[in-house]
């Protein structure tokens, strides 16, 4: 078996998503379709590559992400956009967390 020199990735142990990553030098959760959040000042949250959201009330946004639910919780959240796979949020957000 052939060893790498130190520091060296074996090109094997790479999956195929990991290998279009570093060829197009792409975040890996925008090539793998990981859920991404992105909160601004507490006041508005943008969701990429969600599922579909799980429930919805103007204190709490259940969101599927995949293998992962997020929930979104504050007052006064309302759905401001929404695509297939985007979505945002506003109103007063006090907690975004991740359950497995």
């Amino acid at each position: 078996m052939k060893k790498n020199g130190p520091g060296k990735k074996k090109e094997g142990r790479l999956n195929i998503l990991e290998r279009a990553s570093e060829m197009f030098d792409l975040p890996g959760e925008v090539v793998a379709g990981v859920t991404r959040v992105t909160i601004t000042g507490g006041g508005r949250v943008y969701v990429e590559n969600h599922r579909g959201i799980i429930d919805y009330s103007d204190t709490d946004i259940v969101l599927s992400g995949g293998r992962t639910v997020i929930r979104i919780s504050g007052r006064g959240l309302q759905l401001r956009s929404m695509s297939t796979s985007e979505l945002l949020i506003t109103g007063s957000v006090l907690n975004v967390a991740y359950e497995y």
